[in-house]
């Protein structure tokens, strides 16, 4: 138990440590230049660095804590071999550990100090002040200094640092006497001394044009979008101004580094002027190089989805083609298709496959070629689709005088053509029904449409009639309808003679009956299956019609 919790505790120890590591943040100490080899008793500096707010710091000496928890650790303490880092606190649980450093301790080790430029720079213009810092090595805990110019002892200069301005001709340097003699042969040194340089500044100022704009290469940018120039001053001593100006004119409250504009016209000249108090600097105003604007002109960009193929509202199972129809969009824009919210992986100006119903299609079209334009990125209203399942192919027959067809309820279109053929074919006004009575010769076929998606075209079908009278229906009536087996036909006490005729919703004839001298016959269906049938009556003198009933037994 105690090894998997071990193992566990390590495994969570990694995890933290990967996890500080790709945070970035980070601790490391350091000690000032050639102190990590100091004489036995000699006082050791380490000094550390985070990147972490707030965090408490703890020093250990050969993995032992010291007791201090500064930022600065000293100590007189360290014997050869020593190692000493720090770990940083954040938390009880976020901590992080520095680099370590180790430290030789000699019974002899000649004292040193070397001095820095610390502040300012050399060479330099006359009259700018200068800072160097002495940075002793074994000078013990509390060495005493004192700084020279040109050989000449200054008095009062005898701290670790100096700040003064200088003559072009001096030449500066320290002297070190130790705390700790016993172990330096010598207890005074001396640093190397450092001349004093002098030089003039030329002033220099170039200046660059960026733009908000799709193009900018610097002197090209389009028509009112806002239009950015920033000036790179170098040399110029101490401080310095600037001044824009267009076409040699200063523009009022044009005084930084940068200078925004919308108001170019083609062919103004931009360029700025600096100006310095430094003496040092031998040309203290200075104009930068000028920029001569060409100004292009904006094109207004618009873009549509367009159906180039297909149909919409439409068939579920048909496919769809849409083309992205754009403008003012320079040469070989980039698009991007859309469905749904989602990118697909078409990347042309057209897209073609079959849709869902309310599918969303959209595209982006994004300009390529640097032009100006009022929008380099569009994104079109987006189109929702409308689909529908595609109606089931209907079956034309002619049952008697009538086109019949059955395809469930619904609405259809009937048509008519001279030739055998679905081309050149012209719709019938009115014929909605599944029922036709035709009356012309010629060639018929039925579509059955849905809310939005026809079927295919059924059979055709020729019709060659002669003239045929209707027959009177008012005194006859047939019932039940729907029937569950016998179907009667009454003609309210009149006697006929009549051939009954029954047919499928298919056209096939299935019974074919006399009825002579009677006012009622029960027609029989029980024998037949559930569905829809057509009684065919016709009398002795031609006349007929045609009824449909619905056989169920439920």
């Amino acid at each position: 138990m105690t090894r998997k919790l071990t193992l566990v505790i390590l495994f969570f120890l990694c995890l933290f440590t990967k996890a500080r590591a790709a945070s970035g943040d980070s601790v490391t100490i350091s000690i000032p230049p050639y102190t990590d080899t100091t004489c036995i008793g000699g006082q050791n500096m380490f000094t550390e660095t985070d990147t972490f707010a707030g965090a408490t710091v703890k020093w250990y000496t050969n993995g032992v804590y010291s007791g201090v928890a500064l930022d600065t650790f000293f100590t007189t303490a360290l014997n050869d071999g020593d190692s000493v880092y720090c770990w940083i606190y954040l938390s009880a649980t976020d901590s992080a550990r520095s680099n370590a450093i180790t430290v030789r301790k000699v019974a002899s080790y000649n004292a040193r100090v070397l001095t820095s430029l610390t502040i300012g720079s050399n060479p330099d213009c006359e009259g700018h002040p200068l800072t160097f810092t002495a940075y002793p090595i074994n000078g013990g805990s509390n060495p005493q200094y004192q700084w020279f110019i040109n050989g000449i002892e200054l008095t009062g200069e005898d701290s670790i640092a100096i700040t003064r301005i200088f003559s072009g001709s001096d030449t500066v340097y320290c002297r070190m006497v130790t705390s700790f003699p016993s172990c330096s042969p010598i207890d005074t040194v001396y640093s190397v001394p450092v001349p004093i340089i002098h030089i003039n500044l030329t002033a220099a100022v170039t200046i660059f044009a960026a733009s908000d704009s799709v193009v900018s290469f610097g002197d090209t940018i389009c028509q009112g979008f806002t239009d950015t120039f920033r000036a790179i001053a170098s040399d110029f001593g101490t401080a310095v101004t600037y001044q824009w100006y267009v076409d040699s004119m200063a523009v009022p409250g044009a005084v930084n580094q940068t200078f925004l504009t919308d108001s170019l016209r083609e062919g103004d000249s931009v360029y700025c002027v600096i100006t310095t108090t430094d003496t040092c600097v031998l040309n203290p105003v200075t104009a930068s190089n000028t920029i001569v604007m060409t100004i292009l002109h904006v094109f207004g960009s618009m873009a549509h989805i367009n159906l180039t193929a297909g149909s919409d509202p439409g068939c579920l199972d048909s496919p769809v083609t849409f083309t992205a129809i754009y403008d003012t969009f320079g040469f070989a824009p980039s698009f991007e298709w859309y469905v749904n919210g989602l990118p697909t992986a078409v990347l042309s100006d057209t897209i073609t496959r079959i849709f869902q119903n309310n599918d969303i299609v959209s595209f982006t079209i994004r300009a390529t070629d640097g032009g100006c334009y009022t929008n380099d990125t569009f994104e079109v209203l987006p189109r929702i689709l409308i689909r529908d399942s595609t109606p089931n192919t209907p079956l034309v027959s002619l049952i008697a005088t009538n086109l019949v067809t059955y395809s469930g309820v619904g609405t259809y279109r009937w048509y008519f053509n001279t030739v055998n053929s679905y081309a050149g074919s012209v719709i019938i006004p009115g014929a909605t029904g599944p029922t036709f009575h035709p009356n012309t010769l010629g060639y018929y076929y039925v579509i059955k449409d849905s809310s939005n998606c026809p079927s295919l075209p059924s059979n055709i079908i020729y019709i060659s009639l002669l003239k045929v009278n209707d027959l009177a229906m008012n005194d006859f009536k047939m019932y039940p309808n729907p029937t569950t087996g016998i179907l009667s036909l009454d003609w309210e006490g009149k006697n006929v003679t009549m051939k009954l005729d029954i047919y499928n919703a298919a056209g096939q004839g299935l019974r074919h009956e006399e009825i002579i001298n009677k006012s009622r016959f029960d027609a029989d269906l029980s024998s037949l299956p559930d569905g829809i049938y057509y009684i065919h009556l016709r009398d002795e003198k031609g006349n007929h019609t045609t009824q449909k009933v619905t056989l169920s037994r439920e």
